[in-house]
């Protein structure tokens, strides 16, 4: 057990060096981690239903995948981001022209999970990249605010969910999905996580304390849910972990999955302030 700890205590503090490192370093760094990451998830999720009756076509969705983010790539360098929007469009034709010929059990299913990997794991990351260049890709003026507050939220949730749990943990918050959680663990995580968007107030003198302490519990809601729908998925086809790649964590899926809706709804949530404030 203390090994395991350790392992997963090791690869957590180098997974996140190499996030918030390559997040202020440059923003083709930031580009390039999200990108990959990206990439690697949806092949994670696509190889969730290898022991399946459904067989996503995981060439061309991470086909799809990798035009959509550079897409949003080309958007927030200011680029000619349509040529990637046209591109999408023979890739999805492809991909239930494809289906014909593979004589598979459950075509459309095999179509629509190749597509809802897509939205599920790669637009996240795109949405992230989104919010760390909302105003600028310059290196003098780039924001690195909503991002890093972003992650420290999240871990501030995890961490505190645990402890919490672990300490107080008796009354289950959804004992079908996840017989592990509990409402103690939630609460816990909601806490620190509060109090985490206090002092990115303090710190980073961007937004108002009503806005961090909102997109806080925004990240602690969603975050939940994300990490409650992977374990559905998970669970409904009777797998453990998404993958191997992050020892004693599992796979870029495990690690993300509360990121995977939370992160949409505090882009959604930035927008809607800047709205409010310009209006």
């Amino acid at each position: 057990m203390s090994s395991n700890l350790s392992q997963r205590a090791t690869t957590g503090a180098v997974f996140v060096l190499v996030l918030l490192s390559a997040t202020w370093y440059s923003f083709a760094t930031f580009a390039a981690l999200f990108g990959v990451v990206s990439i690697i998830g949806l092949n994670e999720f696509y190889g969730l239903f290898k022991t399946s009756k459904m067989k996503p076509n995981a060439f061309f969705g991470m086909l799809l995948g990798a035009v959509c983010f550079t897409t949003i790539l080309a958007y927030v360098l200011g680029g000619n981001y349509l040529i990637g929007l046209l591109f999408t469009i023979p890739i999805t034709a492809l991909i239930f022209v494809i289906e014909l010929y593979r004589k598979s059990e459950n075509p459309f299913a095999n179509i629509a999970l190749t597509l809802a990997g897509v939205p599920y794991v790669v637009l996240p990351f795109g949405l992230l990249l989104l919010s760390n260049f909302n105003e600028s890709t310059t290196w003098s003026t780039r924001k690195f605010d909503i991002v890093f507050a972003f992650f420290f939220m999240l871990w501030a949730n995890d961490t505190g969910a645990y402890f919490a749990g672990t300490k107080f943990g008796k009354h289950k918050l959804f004992e079908r999905i996840s017989p592990k959680k509990s409402w103690e663990g939630f609460i816990g995580g909601a806490l620190i996580s509060l109090l985490m968007g206090y002092f990115c107030h303090l710190f980073f003198h961007t937004e108002s304390l009503g806005f961090w302490l909102l997109m806080a519990f925004t990240v602690v809601l969603f975050a939940t849910w994300g990490d409650l729908v992977e374990s559905m998925l998970k669970r409904s086809l009777g797998v453990k972990d998404s993958g191997t790649i992050l020892p004693g964590h599992g796979g870029i899926l495990d690690r993300f999955d509360g990121l995977l809706l939370a992160a949409p709804m505090v882009y959604f949530l930035l927008q809607v302030a800047h709205f409010i404030s310009n209006n």
